[in-house]
């Protein structure tokens, strides 16, 4: 959905000063007029990564979709790649169907740049899908990190190089001194570059190959030791190893770099350094204690040693100080080392067994007042489940706890719509633990959810499949619960009566059970939609009112956002409008907070008539093409049987009723193009621009159509003066005649506006 740039896109902001690079800059810029596919190569610890932040932030204004960074470091799946660009785009998780597929519908008409981090360790999955993206996404452009090429048909590689060192010969640049000055005044007060200790500093870049992570690593130390110290230990390991002029120096060279900063900890900080390396992402504190204690490593140790290694940079400190990550290079010496002291298998059991606790933490709290908190948190720890999740299943002995995590996990995947993790995971589970008698009970409940992602997914015959193998178990809570997912698949294929006897059911027999839990809450809502679905509507809002009631002051939030949608649905039906209206806005903030897309849909669905009654017939064909855009990125299959779609098509055959056909097109067209929150605005009764023809790039002479493009790249007038050596005055006028004749106020006009350079 479109959006301004400055609103759209995931650039962290940078914590140190950006040294040096301007040529690298300027080329990769460069390479975008002409390459779609813009490829960083180089060794680790040159600064691929944050080169790349760098030119997608410079670049920001020429992509009026935004500016969108994948890291996938933490990704050893090469089958979750097209997921996870689709979890940093925002789009739904719950569509069944190839993920590819899915970004390249919602990718065919963005004008968007996508940066792919990290891709060396899948550069099949990441050259795969980078080609299929870029053939089915004309306006897309993607820049990619990797140590070696995606190879792939269009793409333009730059090897970046180590910063360079003055040479008195030729005169060269000194970004690494630079880079080396400005990281040691932040570590050292009153540190300042000077021709006293200038060549020093020179000579000690020069060691370190001008690799900026050793830069950086070595500027720490001045906080024990001097330049010339510095430079005398660097030429003692230098020449025991040997590496500085070997084949493939500059590798060896941070490595040996590395291993000097290794050398210098104690054996506290190397042994914590070691065992953080089994997270694949970012951690906070509760789970560097959990998982690093042991031996000479107390948990009262693990605060003051691992603010040591951040000092030291070693680990990264982020997000205010509530999170903690290493770079890729260290993490991968750090498992190295892990490996060699023979601790990886009792680390990650200690990594395992926290995930767990902190999911099943979550599975305590998903009716109280914290399970928005908790699903977020579930959510921020995605990439370590992950972790745990393949650890248990692939690790002879411990499938059962995996099966175990598996179920725990149920929920979390349901109310996030994390529909393709939850497949995968269960699918495994499953196989895992084929033939375990003890794990029986177990396995039934995960068929059972496996069936459930089926139902929402419209896979009815799959759906069955799974709710007949969870059938062998002899629970009552989970006959309730199969009751209810049968009753699910006849609603969506237009079994109404069927639909209303197999949930009434479930949801009796849930209450004689006493038995709670967010899918057996959700039988009430999903009973009275069944209702309103048959025109009951007295009955769909008696039903509604007992599923809002059932909340009580717990504050539960999940399910209490569809019972206010059902109650809402009735309301509206039942001509008590405002009541209605008021129901389905508190429906979509609760639905906003969790992301869940699906709801939000639903809810904006029954907000489309509201703008009608208030006599508003283009914002309400706005959000109908808002919508049906949603609709298209969830899946067709996901719209509630014929039935639904019914009651939803009322509202287009009113609408086209009392507009123009081109009146109609041109909102429901521009409704098609608002970004999330602005369909969420003009549900709120908030203004929103009004639709009108798109300015044609044609009233623009060739000339004018160059400035524009220049504009939207972020360019100053000065500078894009310079660029097509013209005098300042000309760019002004002619910046005046674009504005005039596009019937814009402001240069940000121009840069929504404009094509992509090249």
């Amino acid at each position: 959905m479109v959006g301004s740039s400055e609103t759209q896109g995931n650039l962290p902001a940078s914590v140190t000063r950006f040294v040096g690079r301007r040529r690298e800059i300027a080329a990769a810029r460069q390479a975008f007029a002409q390459a779609r596919l813009v490829t960083l190569t180089g060794v680790g610890g040159v600064g691929k990564s944050r080169l790349a932040v760098q030119v997608a932030a410079d670049l920001r204004g020429s992509f009026p979709d935004g500016t969108w960074l994948v890291e996938l470091s933490s990704l050893r799946d090469p089958g979750l790649l097209a997921r996870t660009v689709a979890d940093v785009l925002r789009l739904p998780g719950q569509a069944a169907g190839d993920q590819t597929d899915r970004l390249c519908d919602h990718l065919s008409d963005q004008q968007l740049l996508l940066v792919l981090d990290t891709c060396e360790h899948l550069v099949g999955g990441c050259a795969d899908l980078t080609e299929t993206l870029l053939r089915a996404a004309p306006k897309l452009k993607i820049l990619a990190t990797s140590r070696e090429p995606l190879d792939v048909m269009g793409e333009h590689t730059f090897v970046i190089p180590p910063l360079p060192v003055t040479d008195e010969d030729v005169g060269t640049s000194d970004d690494a001194v630079a880079l080396f000055a400005d990281r040691a005044e932040a570590m050292v007060p009153g540190f300042t570059l000077t021709p006293a200790n200038r060549d020093v500093i020179t000579r000690l870049c020069r060691q370190l190959d001008g690799i900026p992570l050793a830069v950086e690593l070595a500027a720490v130390r001045l906080r024990g030791m001097s330049v010339e110290q510095l430079v005398d230990r660097l030429d003692d390991r230098f020449r025991v190893l040997g590496t500085t002029r070997a084949a493939d120096g500059r590798h060896q060279t941070l490595r040996a770099a590395i291993e000097w900063s290794h050398e210098l900890c104690n054996e506290q900080e190397r042994l914590l350094w070691s065992r953080l390396s089994v997270f694949p992402g970012d951690f906070d504190l509760a789970a560097a204690e959990s998982v690093a204690t042991g031996g000479p490593l107390s948990a009262a140790d693990v605060l003051d040693v691992l603010t040591r290694l951040v000092e030291k940079s070693i680990v990264l400190c982020e997000r205010d100080g509530r999170r903690y990550r290493m770079l890729d290079t260290l993490r991968e010496y750090g498992a190295e080392r892990l490996t060699e002291g023979g601790e990886r298998a009792a680390v990650m059991l200690r990594h395992r067994d926290h995930y767990l606790r902190l999911a099943e933490e979550a599975r305590r709290e998903e009716l109280g007042a914290r399970q928005l908190e908790w699903l977020a948190r579930l959510r921020d720890e995605n990439a370590h489940l992950r972790v745990a999740l393949e650890f248990s299943l692939t690790t002879p002995g411990e499938e059962e706890t995996g099966l175990h995590l598996t179920d725990v996990l149920r929920n979390y995947w349901m109310c996030l719509g994390k529909f393709e993790d939850a497949r995968r995971w269960q699918d495994r589970a499953l196989k895992a633990t084929d033939g375990l008698p003890q794990a029986h009970r177990q396995r039934a409940w995960v068929a059972y959810a496996r069936g459930m992602i089926e139902v929402q997914c419209g896979a009815a015959d799959a759906a069955r499949r799974c709710f007949e193998a969870a059938d062998a178990a002899d629970d009552p809570a989970l006959g309730a619960h199969l009751l209810h997912g049968r009753g699910l698949i006849a609603l969506f294929e237009a079994r109404l009566e069927d639909a209303r006897a197999r949930i009434e059911e479930a949801r009796a027999e849930f209450d004689r059970l006493g038995h709670r839990d967010p899918m057996a809450l959700l039988s009430g809502p999903h009973l009275s939609s069944v209702l309103a679905l048959l025109s009951q509507w007295p009955e769909a809002l008696a039903v509604a009112e007992q599923a809002v009631a059932r909340d009580g002051d717990g504050g539960e939030k999940w399910h209490h956002s569809f019972a206010l949608y059902a109650r809402g649905a009735a309301l509206w039906w039942l001509d008590r409008r405002d009541e209605a209206v008021t129901d389905l806005l508190e429906c979509l903030r609760v639905k906003e907070e969790l992301g869940d897309q699906l709801g939000i849909t639903l809810a904006l669905d029954l907000l489309t008539p509201a703008p009608v009654v208030r006599g508003r017939y283009e914002e309400a064909a706005m959000l109908l093409g808002a919508t049906e855009r949603m609709w298209k990125q969830l899946g067709a299959q996901l719209q509630y049987g014929p039935h639904y779609m019914e009651r939803r098509s009322m509202s287009e055959h009113a609408l086209r009723r009392r507009l123009p056909p081109d009146r109609f097109e041109a909102a429901k067209r521009r409704g098609r193009e608002l970004t999330l929150d602005e369909a969420l605005a003009l549900a709120r009764g908030e203004p929103v621009a009004a639709p009108g023809p798109a300015p044609a790039p044609e009233t623009l002479t060739a000339r004018e159509r160059e400035v524009a493009a220049l504009v939207a790249e972020g360019l100053t007038n000065r500078e894009i003066a310079d660029r097509l050596v013209l005098g300042k005055r000309t760019v002004d006028s002619h910046i005046e005649r674009i504005l005039g004749k596009l019937n814009f106020t402001a240069r940000t006009e121009i840069k929504a506006w404009a094509p992509p350079p090249g």
